[in-house]
């Protein structure tokens, strides 16, 4: 479990080196200092045989680099991360709204929000240090599904306008402006009654 939570760690924070005193004091907070290292070991070397079965004990690893006292995930390993891959695709995609290209930049951002598959680490979701990505890519994926239901109100795309704004809204209930899309989206079908339900809901 712990080497489970280790190597999540290292993704969430993956752009910059960490002291093993750090990713102590975040994963075993409880014990001391002796105990602690002692535990960071036995998750290391659990980690990497999970990583890698295969490899020998003098080889260098592949995934995980160590300076020191400090580790980070290899920038260069063979990993793909949806979570990196969703935040490349969203910021791509408002990019190209942003320059006026809708086409490109609609069909960028309705791959990428197709990789949001909900809470980051959710087996991680009383965890601190998780949080912070967390509420990061939340954010984004609103922001990108904002956007794009914006352009299919545009595109008179108002099925999937409104499936965008209850995907916004099953994350975040009190989000205002996916109660307005929701309820434009379904004002222009004609649906005036269930427009009103959300308003009444958001009120």
């Amino acid at each position: 479990d712990k080497a489970r939570q280790l190597f999540q760690l290292l993704v969430a924070r993956r752009g910059r080196w960490m002291q093993r005193d750090e990713i102590c004091e975040l994963l075993w907070p409880h014990l001391s200092p002796e105990a602690a290292g002692r535990d960071f070991k036995v998750a290391l070397n659990a980690l990497n045989k999970a990583l890698e079965p295969g490899r020998p004990a003098d080889a260098p690893a592949a995934f995980v680099a160590r300076d020191g006292s400090a580790y980070r995930l290899r920038p260069e390993a063979d990993l793909w991360l949806d979570s990196a891959a969703f935040a490349e695709g969203v910021a791509a995609g408002l990019a190209l709204l942003d320059a006026g290209d809708q086409e490109r930049g609609t069909a960028t951002l309705a791959a990428a929000l197709e990789l949001y598959a909900g809470d980051y680490l959710p087996d991680a979701l009383y965890d601190d240090w998780a949080a912070a990505e967390r509420d990061r890519l939340l954010a984004l994926y609103l922001r990108g599904a904002d956007q794009l239901a914006v352009a299919r109100l545009a595109q008179g795309r108002y099925d999937e306008a409104a499936e965008l704004s209850l995907a916004m809204l099953a994350r975040d209930r009190c989000h205002e402006r996916a109660y307005r899309l929701l309820m434009l989206a379904q004002a222009r079908q004609g649906n005036r009654a269930l427009a009103l339900r959300a308003y009444q809901r958001c009120a």
